[in-house]
This record gives structure tokens, sequence and C-alpha cells, in this order.
């Protein structure tokens, strides 16, 4: 019994004598491991995809919009409008700024109509050139909307081909927004997000003209200049429209944010997120850790007469309980392989149905190897140390006792 070998060897065979007993024991680990581990690879596909986004968008822009966020009207509290973005142009540090005007209208083509998202691109090409790269727009068909067009559209890659109007749109279609008409010259490659997605960008001056907003802005993008930090410049540009608005600080109607604030702000309501549903299917592995306990509790009833023999030719204390030890770590081990295996096809699944309702490389599920590793060992001290208490019984039974039990 000296030989490690030859206890690990004695566990299996124990483990693999009671097939029915064992995948009932670690059906608790191999749910709660699946779970973890199907969560935490989507977990980090999703934040590659965040970090992907982002750096199109680049660290050096500034978003400045309404505290209410100012998406549904020019009456939103903290309103933006031409002169804020004057403000800001003139702020030290910025090299750019634009502002676009965000609004719902009311879509129509093929006679249906729906109310979708509208964008309004500046008018001039520096500005719109920075709210096409913070909106990270890229062109799958015809071309981008130029500052100089009129009457022209680019829309969404599901508006596009959704069938939302019971037919798709092409490019040099017409579709009317609000009333007015536009030709569709561009459709924008998926991004994921449903509002960009099916929304329709157009001039802006012929979006103020259907809105009868000639002053507001959504939001504005500033870009700051080079070798300068962005949160020095958002500071500065906060500074600038609360002296404007005559407000004190921290009473703001508005909000200054640069792209990688933005980004740690996702990532911390995301990891809440994430860290409350993997709370959650920890608590499988809880019931699974006690399903082991259990099983082990039951082996030690069941085998007291051969814990006598063996104690009776030879086997030490340290010997049986090495046996049950391994026997217990294996179960979680098993169970955390099964799980990883599981985990693994769940977050695949999701995978291939994110892609193909918004496109591919949309969502792609990440399986770092110490996600893995992390998985078998953690199921593995689940199972060791639910086995610690019926593994010291066993361990301590006394040799006559046990060959007496019946």
């Amino acid at each position: 019994m000296n030989d490690v070998h030859d206890l690990f060897l004695l566990a299996f065979k124990n483990v693999r004598r009671r097939k029915k007993r064992t995948i009932l024991t670690m059906l608790g680990i191999f749910v709660g491991i699946a779970a973890v581990v199907a969560l935490v690879s989507l977990g980090q596909g999703l934040e590659e995809m965040v970090d992907r986004q982002f750096e199109k968008i680049g660290a050096d822009k500034i978003i400045i919009q309404a505290k209410e966020i100012g998406y549904g009207g020019q009456n939103v509290p903290g309103q933006l409008t031409k002169h804020d973005l004057d403000i800001v142009m003139r702020t030290k540090g910025v090299a750019n700024a634009a502002g676009a005007l965000f609004r719902g209208a009311l879509v129509r083509f093929n006679n249906v109509q729906r109310t979708q998202f509208m964008t309004g691109l500046p008018g001039k090409k520096e500005e719109a050139d920075l709210i096409k790269q913070m909106n990270a727009w890229e062109i799958a068909e015809g071309r981008e909307l130029s500052y100089k067009d009129r009457g022209k559209a680019v829309i969404g890659n599901d508006l596009a081909h959704k069938n939302l109007f019971n037919k798709e749109i092409r490019i040099g279609n017409r579709i009317e927004v609000s009333g007015k008409t536009f030709e569709v010259v561009g459709i924008l490659k998926r991004v994921g997000d449903p509002g960009t997605d099916t929304s329709v960008a157009i001039p802006e001056e012929e979006a103020r003209e259907i809105t009868g907003e000639q002053e507001a802005y959504s939001y504005i993008v500033a870009q700051s200049a080079p070798g300068l930090n962005p949160e020095d410049v958002a500071d500065g540009i906060e500074k600038a429209i609360r002296r404007d608005r005559h407000q004190k600080e921290g009473r703001e109607d508005f909000t200054v944010q640069t792209s990688t604030e933005l980004i740690e702000s996702f990532m911390k309501v995301f990891f809440i997120i994430q860290a409350v549903f993997v709370g959650i299917a920890a608590i499988s592995l809880l019931v699974g850790g006690i399903g082991i306990m259990n099983t082990m509790y039951t082996a030690v009833l069941e085998r007291t007469r051969e814990i006598g023999v063996m104690k009776a030719i030879g086997a030490r204390n340290r010997d049986i309980l090495g046996i049950f030890l391994i026997e217990s770590g294996f179960l979680g081990a098993a169970g955390g392989v099964i799980g990883i295996i599981i985990g693994f096809c769940i977050s695949k699944g999701v995978e291939i149905g994110v892609n193909a309702r918004f496109g591919a490389n949309t969502l792609v599920a990440a399986f770092p190897w110490y996600v893995v590793v992390g998985a078998l060992l953690f199921s593995f001290i689940v199972g060791a140390i639910s086995g610690v208490l019926p593994a010291r019984r066993a361990s301590r039974l006394k040799p006559v006792d046990a060959l007496r039990y019946e």
C-alpha cells in the first residue's frame, strides 16, 4: 500500500464499480462547472468584442451628452446645442469636435412603415469623419455618406437585409424618412448593436428639416490633440461648459467622458453581472460537493469490512485516507471534465446563434487555458474537500471492529 500508483488504481476501480451512483454524484459538479465555464468564456468573448470596438473608436475620443441622455427631444434637461459645440471647439487641447443629431423617425419602404433611429451627419468633412469613427461605421455595400450629399442615405445592415419591410433594401432603392425621400447609397457592416444595425444616416441639414430642431445635438464628440492626456482635456471641457451654464461642480446636467472611461464603466457593470451569475452557478458546486460527501460516507459504510481486511494485511491509516480522498477527488475532477465539455458546447451554441443573428465574428467565445485548468483544479479540490470527513472516518476504523461489521 506504499505505492501511490496502487492507491490511484484501487480508487479508480472502486469508483468504476458503482457507475450509476458515480454519474448521479457528479451531476451537481458538472452542472456547476458547465455554467461557470460557459459564463466565463462568453464573458471573455464579450470583453474582447468590446475591446475591438473601442480600438476602432480610439482612446483620444471624448463624449459629451445630456445627463438624462438627449435622444428623446430638444426639451430633455441638459440638451446640447450648437453653442455647446462652439465651446468644446474653443477648449484648449481639443483638436476636433463634432455634434450628431440622433432621433427616432418613421421609415417607409415597400408600403411598410416602421419607427427607426435616424442620425444626422454633419455638413463638414472633418466633423462627419469624426462621427463615423466614433460610431465605428464601416461600409459593407455601396459607399459612405459624403458631407456634400443631399437626398442620400446610408442604412444599417439589418434594416437592409432582415426583411423588416417584407423586402430587402438594396443600393439605389428609395426610402422615405418622415415623409422625405432618400436614395440608399450605402449599407453598413453589422456591428451587433440593434440601434445601429437598423438605423438610417442622412445629412444633418435634412435631419433638422425633418425634426424641426435647428440647434439641438444628441451628443458631441471631441478629439484630444496628439500627445495630450484625454482625461485632462475632458476636465477642461467640463469646466468650460459648467462655467457657461453657471452650474456648480457635481450638479451638472451634462456628462463628459473619455472613451476609456466609457469602456471601464461598461466593464465594471459587466463584471458585477458576471460575478452574480457565477455565484449562482457556484451553488450547484456546493450541492455537488454535498453529494460527493454523502456518497463517500455511504461508501465507508458499505466497505467497512473491506477496510478491516486492508488494515489487517498492513494498510496504514494514511493509506485508507489516501484511497478515499483520491476517490472523492476523482469524482470532482471527472465531473469537471464533463462540465468543461458541456460548458464549451453551450458557449459555442450561443456563439453560433449570436453570429447567425448579428453577423459573423460578432461574438467569439474565448477559452483561455487558465479557465480550463482552473475549472479542473477547482472541481478536483471541491471533490477532495468533500471527501475529507468520510476519509478520516474510514482511516480511523479499528481493524477488529471493521471485520466484525455486518
